[in-house]
């Protein structure tokens, strides 16, 4: 009988041995004895073989998790250089355009109209909107990521946020010489979400079809029930997105390819902050984009009752 078994060729060996030795007394009662030490010698040396073995595989296992940590922390040094380099960048420009701003009115207040100084103190307002938004989007990302996110469901109407944010957005929009037309079919759309998160998830939707969107381009959005969810489409005439872009357009710190059409903020964190307030209220949002053929962006709520 063939063996492959660990130290099988030896297990063969003693066996011959002990059937050569059978018709002769004392030396087969002698290697009867030794067989037994044998046989004892060679389970202790396979236990102990297994144990090594399991030990390298505890060993090489230990070593991947080493591995894997040492590139996860790796991973982080990169994001927190990144990071800091993204914060230090979008927080100095403001920074120095509320310096410039505040040195100049200080040096020249006397001499100025009161038109020049409102002038001034709106850049000084407007800088310093851009660093609360960035400073409030980081403490979202914060808030997501350490789980301590509070979220307050109830069942809201979805059609009241939507028409307040189409009323803040029509300065912006008429300045831009852009129309923006909301088609709904019915009076009602409820949803299950928190209200804080539902504003600023299509606040920040609407915004982006703004930034993005030439003179004399329009926005549509559209308000649909199916099956047991709303959906809300958000349509622009911008420059589109190409297949790279798409690829990480909810990633954090976010550069895309286009830039806003007239020079407003954006901090690249928005649409992260988006995707994880809508997953977080049980719902999806994608975009759906051809590049020079505008964006998309769909976002559905679980339907309230």
């Amino acid at each position: 009988m063939k063996r492959n078994t660990l130290f099988g060729n030896e297990e063969r060996v003693l066996e011959e041995t002990i059937a050569k030795s059978k018709g002769q007394e004392i030396p087969h009662k002698i290697y009867k004895q030794l067989s037994k030490d044998y046989a004892k010698l060679l389970r202790q040396t396979k236990l102990l073989v297994k144990m090594s073995d399991k030990q390298q595989h505890q060993l090489s296992e230990l070593a991947e998790k080493i591995r894997t940590k040492n590139q996860d922390l790796i991973k982080l040094d990169q994001e927190k250089n990144e990071f800091l380099g993204i914060v230090a960048h979008d927080l100095k420009n403001p920074l120095n355009a509320i310096q410039g701003s505040a040195g100049f009115l200080k040096e020249a207040i006397s001499d100025l109209s009161q038109q020049e100084i409102l002038e001034t103190i709106d850049m000084i307002e407007l800088a310093s909107k851009q660093m609360f938004y960035l400073v409030s989007n980081l403490l979202d990302i914060n808030m997501i990521e350490s789980g301590k996110m509070s979220l307050t469901v109830a069942t809201i109407d979805l059609l009241p946020v939507i028409q307040a944010l189409t009323v803040h957005y029509r300065p912006y929009i008429e300045a831009k010489q852009m129309s923006l037309n909301l088609h709904i079919s019915e009076l009602k759309y409820l949803v299950s979400a928190d209200r804080n998160m539902l504003y600023q998830i299509l606040d920040n939707l609407i915004s982006n079809a703004v930034k993005y969107s030439s003179a004399s381009k329009k926005i549509d959005i559209y308000i649909t029930k199916e099956l047991q969810m709303v959906r809300c489409e958000i349509k622009d005439e911008g420059p589109g997105l190409n297949e790279s872009d798409q690829k990480k357009l909810f990633s954090k710190f976010t550069r895309l390819t286009p830039k806003p059409t007239a020079d407003e903020h954006s901090t690249g964190l928005g649409l992260f902050i988006v995707k994880k307030l809508v997953e977080i209220m049980q719902g999806k949002v994608w975009c759906e984009s051809e590049l020079g053929s505008g964006c998309r962006f769909i976002v559905k709520f679980p339907i309230g009752s």
